[in-house]
This record gives C-alpha cells, structure tokens and sequence, in this order.
C-alpha cells in the first residue's frame, strides 16, 4: 500500500503552506502512529528536494526518481529511528544521499564486468587479469578501512565528481572542512595501500 501511495503523491511544492501546515516533527509523530496521510505529507514536502539530490548526485534523471522512491521507503521502515530532536529533512538527505552512492557503486561493479566480459581473452593474461583484481580489491579494502566522514568525501569527490561547494552543500559541513576531510583521506588511504602491500610481501 505505501508504494502505491508514494506512487501516487504528485502535488510535490504544491502542499498547503498556511499556518495550519504541520511541522515535520507532528508529522513523523502521526507518521510513526500509523497515518499514511502524515506520511504523505512528508512525500509530498520533501520529493522535489530528494529528486534533485539524487540527481546531482547520479546525473540521471530515471536514476534519480528510482532512488527517491527508495528513500522515502527506507525512511519509512526507519520512523523508528528518527530522533525528533534532529532535522527529519537532513535524517531523510543522508537516506538518500546512501541510496544515490548505492546506486553509484552498483553501476560502477555494472561497468567493470561489461569491461572486463567484452575484453578478448588474448589481450588480458590470466595473471594480469589476477593482479588487477587484486588491485581493486585492496583498494575497496582501504576505502572501506576509513572513518565514515572520510570515505563520503572521497566518494563524492571522485565517484560523484562533485565540487567542493557541492559536497559541503550535501554534508552540511564548511568548505575548509571538506578540503581538509579529502586531504586526510586522501593520505590514510595511501597508508592503508602501503600497509597492504607490506603484508603481501612480507
């Protein structure tokens, strides 16, 4: 029933803006008790937002409409979650924001097998092939292996090819800080490529 709803919900900017208008956190409240239409209303507050986020982030517009669909499902799945005391459009940004690098990384693993499927057999040794999986599973290994605040900015800088600007528009954070976040990052992924290398050969 809540896909059909949300499948539904079109008036996006056009909900009532009077007075009458619930804040988020009435409507997470209702939403947690049970009110599909409280729910609705956030759909309704916070699709367009969430679409453009998507997009940005994607540079896809049938990409970014999926994903927002799939964000407001796991907001809804995680009501539980949300701290009133927090923003529910920042909570809900950070769903989608997660759900957009989702996206990412599977069309990127997509890619990769198309590459590696159509690449003849004669031009990539078994052994070459062997070290270039290596390689990329050492690199993933490292990614993985940074603070969380770390690998998002690193992510959204090379993945999402998203200027500074941008990823400190998406993160809520300074723009000294992302600089100062992707160098870091930066640096303690080449320790963790180094300190790999050394086990290999040791």
């Amino acid at each position: 029933m809540l896909v059909l709803r949300l499948n539904t919900v079109a008036r996006g900017d056009q909900a009532d803006r009077t007075g009458d208008t619930p804040d988020d956190a009435a409507l997470v409240v209702a939403a947690r008790g049970g009110s599909a239409e409280a729910f609705a209303l956030l759909v309704d507050r916070y699709r367009g937002p969430v679409v453009r986020l998507a997009f940005r982030l994607t540079r896809d517009a049938d990409e970014a409409k999926d994903i927002a669909q799939d964000s407001f499902l796991r907001a809804y799945r995680r009501l539980g979650d949300f701290q009133p005391d927090r923003p529910f459009s920042r909570w809900l940004f950070v769903i989608a924001r997660n759900a957009s690098l989702d996206t990412i990384r599977r069309r990127r693993r997509a890619a990769s097998y198309a590459v590696h499927d159509e690449a003849p057999p004669q031009e990539v040794s078994p052994e070459d092939l062997a070290v270039r999986n290596d390689e990329a599973s050492r690199v993933h290994l490292a990614l993985d292996a940074l603070p969380p605040k770390y690998r998002d900015v690193l992510e959204l800088y090379y993945v999402s090819d998203l200027r500074y600007r941008d990823i400190a528009l998406e993160l809520g954070i300074p723009i000294g800080t992302v600089k100062t976040y992707i160098s870091r990052a930066k640096r303690r992924l080449r320790d963790e490529l180094v300190a790999s290398e050394a086990l290999l050969a040791a």
